[in-house]
């Protein structure tokens, strides 16, 4: 099992949380699971809050395994849009962590255990970081990095959880994520 505690220097296992100045159409208003992170090699994510409104099976182009015909499809991030990552990302409570697993390889042989079978998410295209380049990010305020939560993992409501947390994380931050994508249509 793959537990993930972020440390000084490794956010693997945080989440990034778009900061409401954050423009960029692939990222605005985004929360991203970090999957993997080091200062010298970059770092690897998943946006979890983008469901793409379609199971895995109805979007494959040929037949999915059985195991997967119902999984949720999300948008994981601008690269590689062609490839798609199945992944399960779950909450423990005993110490209160992220399990994470991605299966690799062709779709039609991935072996998924049942314990992996609560969490799973298939992501089209996935977030990456060149060496410094999130850091550069963080340090210019266009992410905020939380702690994981289970309500943020498990992610009943993707299409209103950035707001939930903007709303929750004091006045400014609460009035920037209010004001509208365009003060002219105000």
């Amino acid at each position: 099992m793959s537990k993930y505690e972020s440390s000084a220097g490794n956010l693997t296992g945080s989440l990034l949380v778009a900061h409401p100045n954050l423009l960029d159409p692939n990222f605005r208003r985004t929360i991203l699971f970090l999957s993997h992170h080091s200062p010298e090699d970059g770092a690897i994510g998943l946006v979890l809050n983008r469901p793409l409104q379609k199971t895995f099976g109805e979007a494959a182009q040929k037949k999915s395994p059985e195991q997967l015909e119902e999984v949720g499809l999300y948008y994981g991030g601008p690269v590689s849009l062609d490839h798609v990552t199945i992944a399960s990302l779950q909450w423990r409570t005993n110490p209160a962590a992220v399990a994470f697993q991605s299966f690799m390889g062709n779709v039609e042989n991935i072996q998924i255990n049942a314990e992996w079978k609560t969490g799973l998410r298939a992501f089209v295209g996935y977030a990456g970081w060149s060496q410094g380049q999130l850091e550069g990010e963080i340090a210019q305020k266009a992410w905020l990095v939380l702690s994981p939560t289970r309500e943020l993992i498990e992610m009943p409501d993707p299409e209103n959880a950035w707001r939930d947390i903007m709303r929750h994380s004091g006045p400014h931050l609460r009035l920037l994520a209010e004001a509208p994508d365009d003060p002219e249509l105000n």
